[in-house]
This record gives structure tokens, C-alpha cells and sequence, in this order.
């Protein structure tokens, strides 16, 4: 009995410092509970996550006294439940006296604002830069990234904000580099033609007294959060970001079009169907004859390519650079 209770809850601990997604959409997380107390993160984003990290490390400090109470409950009566209970019940109480140190003296020691503090001016207070930080994430044009389901990545036209489960990074962009540290790839398909990148990349801060942190995202997200960043992530030479599947459909549909020879037209080429923008350089031909006039009114030879690899598609045309 004890064997399955201790597994029980080992699972359940796990599950509620890293909650899996059936947690997360099931609304069982500490966030989504405590969701009336917490207030909207949107309105009140600094005083949001200073309630929330309180709330996390608080409960999380509780969970190896839960499982004494858990064994209570279901008839543990063996000799170490007292000292047990004494043990882990001294966890949460000194937790408590942490979190109270972080909520006084006007909340200086709260790690929020002390990742405030070396933005607030000398003389000012730090809710003053707290208040402009909350006004500017509530703006519709920020991008933010989850990263896991109890992190985040946000990047506002000022800021570059990591929220964790314990803390939450926060430094300008103007005072920081972001660069590419490593990349490793990972197939999603056993024919390996869904491939997915993740990137690990350090935000470097030129000021000392703020602290560096590292996020990692994949390449799509990337070129996503790449039109918000004021300075764009440095890739160092021995790191090769994947090309997009468009790009390698065109880098595919080039090498075709490179093998058959030059189409000379007389008439000024139309403007090219994909982007309106500029004149058309590729002329297509069916490979496929039409039907003999005997035959006409039968099932025709051609028919619409619905593949999505490019080099499957360019094998139903041929392809010619015009001239």
C-alpha cells in the first residue's frame, strides 16, 4: 500500500511542478487555480507574477509534507511519521520566512524587483519602471513564445522579459545581444521529411549587474520573433539554421529549372502568379500529350499535382528559364 501510494504521489508531485499538457488544458495548474487571486496578467503584469511566484514556491516548498499527511491518511502509523512530519513541516515554514523577507521593506527583495532595480533611476521608486513595463506588455504588437508549459519568452518594442517558474528575467533590448550557443535537430516522421530545429539562445546583457538567461525555440518561431528584436540573434559560423519548407521548395524548383534549356519568348512576360510583383522569369510545360481525338471525352492524362514535396511536384512540369 505504501509502494502505490508513494508512486501516486511522486507522479502527482511531478505533475504539478512540471504539468504536462492534459494538466494544463483540464485548467490544474497553480496559475489557472489561483486565477482570481493572481488578477489578469495582461493589466497587471509585474504585480501578476510576483503573487504567482509566491503562490508556486510556497506550494511547491508544501509537497514533502503533503506526502507525510498522504500516508497519515491512509493508515501509516509507523514510528518515523513523527519526526517525519517534524522534518518536512520545517521546509514550508522557512519558506515562509523567505517570502516574507521578499514582501517587506517596500518589496526590495522580491526577485522581480530586484530584476527591476537596475533600471529604476536614483531617487525614483521601482514601481515607476514596473508601471511603464505593465503599459507596454499590454500592447497588442509583442510577441510572446511559450517555451514549456511553465515558461514563456515575450519580447515588447522595449523589453525582452523570461518568465519561469521562480523568477522572471527582464532586460532591454538596447542593453543586450542576443546569440545562437548550440542547435540540435530532431525528425518527426520516421521518413525524416518533418524535421524541427530548436536553437538555445543567451540573452548577453552589457551591464553587470543584470543577470544573462538562455531560451530555447525552434527555427520557425525564430523568424517570428525576429521583426520585434532591435538587435537580431548573432548565429555563429558553426551553426546552420534549417531553410524553411518554402525555401527548400525553391531551392529544389531551381535545380530543375537549371536543367532544361533556355525558353525564348517574343511577348512581354506576364507579371508571376505567386507574387504579383515581378515579371515572370519560368515558363511550365505539361510533359503529358493531349488525348487523340478518339479518345477525347475519356479520363484525361493530367491531372492537378496534390503533393506537397517540391521535388515530387516539379517531376509532373517541365520547367525552362525564359528569355
Amino acid at each position: 500500500m505504501d509502494v502505490l501510494v508513494t508512486l501516486f504521489y511522486v507522479l502527482f508531485s511531478i505533475c504539478v511542478v512540471y504539468p504536462p499538457t492534459e494538466f494544463v488544458s483540464a485548467g490544474f495548474t497553480i496559475a489557472q487555480l489561483f486565477d482570481n487571486y493572481l488578477g489578469s496578467e495582461n493589466t497587471n503584469f509585474i504585480g501578476y507574477h510576483m503573487k504567482r511566484i509566491t503562490i508556486t514556491a510556497f506550494i511547491h516548498s508544501a509537497l514533502p509534507l503533503g506526502y507525510v499527511c498522504t500516508l497519515w491518511c491512509c493508515g501509516e502509523r509507523s514510528q518515523w511519521m513523527l519526526a517525519s512530519f517534524a522534518a518536512t513541516a520545517f521546509v514550508p515554514l522557512l519558506m515562509c520566512y523567505k517570502l516574507l523577507c521578499w514582501w517587506e521593506y517596500e518589496k526590495l527583495g522580491h526577485p522581480i524587483v530586484k530584476a527591476l532595480l537596475p533600471y529604476v533611476s536614483t531617487g525614483s521608486d521601482w514601481r515607476v519602471t514596473a508601471a511603464y513595463l505593465n503599459s507596454e506588455f499590454r500592447g497588442v504588437d509583442k510577441v510572446s513564445i511559450q517555451l514549456t508549459a511553465t515558461s514563456k519568452f515575450v519580447a515588447t518594442e522595449t523589453w525582452l522579459i523570461k518568465v519561469s517558474q521562480y523568477s522572471v528575467n527582464i532586460v532591454k533590448q538596447e542593453d543586450c545581444s542576443l546569440v545562437a550557443t548550440a542547435s540540435d535537430s530532431h525528425n518527426l516522421s520516421p521518413s525524416g521529411e518533418d524535421e524541427i530545429q530548436y536553437l538555445n539562445i543567451e540573452v548577453i546583457p552589457n551591464r553587470d549587474e543584470i543577470q544573462r538567461f538562455t531560451f530555447r525555440i525552434t527555427t520557425v518561431m525564430l523568424r517570428d520573433l525576429q521583426p520585434r528584436l532591435l538587435n537580431a540573434v548573432r548565429v555563429p559560423e558553426h551553426i546552420s539554421l534549417m531553410p524553411t519548407l518554402v525555401e527548400r521548395f525553391v531551392n529544389v524548383f531551381k535545380q530543375y529549372v537549371d536543367q532544361n534549356p533556355v525558353y525564348i519568348i517574343d511577348e512581354e512576360p506576364e507579371m508571376c502568379i505567386g507574387c504579383m510583383q515581378a515579371p515572370a522569369d519560368v515558363k511550365i510545360n505539361r510533359r503529358c500529350l493531349p488525348p487523340p481525338p478518339h479518345l477525347e471525352g475519356g479520363p484525361q492524362q493530367c491531372q492537378q499535382c496534390h503533393c506537397r514535396s517540391g521535388s515530387r511536384y516539379v517531376e509532373c512540369v517541365e520547367l525552362a528559364t525564359t528569355s
